[in-house]
């Protein structure tokens, strides 16, 4: 079984790759989009760089305490803590995912064309 360390560890990692692999399709000065309207609209943006650091580091400051508590969890509770822990993780991958699905249809509205991959 995995240590809660190593997979709020793996989780971060996961989250930088995926901002990496999106910052490599945008331009570096662009502005995206961090959150949306009912009206479908953005209602504010941040600089690239901080749109697609913001989840894996509140990911780091929100799991890593948690992980570090694990060290103090009865034995016969951690499989439980394990388990809300990769919940918890796999909910910000699937919300990073999102965001980043989101930020890329955003993108293609704004270019006409749906070249942007």
């Amino acid at each position: 079984m995995f240590s809660a360390p190593f997979v709020t560890g793996i989780t971060v990692l996961v989250l930088a790759a995926m901002s990496l692999a999106f910052a490599r399709r945008v331009p570096a000065g662009m502005k995206l989009p961090m959150q949306w309207g009912l009206d479908r609209k953005p209602t504010w943006s941040a600089p690239r760089g901080i749109a697609l650091a913001i989840t894996p580091l509140l990911a780091a400051f929100t799991l890593t305490p948690f992980s570090l508590a694990s060290l103090w969890v009865e034995p016969d509770e951690r499989l439980e803590f394990r388990l809300v822990l990769a919940l918890v993780s796999l909910a910000y991958i699937a919300v990073h995912a999102l965001h980043l699905y989101l930020m890329t249809r955003w993108l293609r509205s704004q270019s006409g064309t749906s070249d942007v991959p």
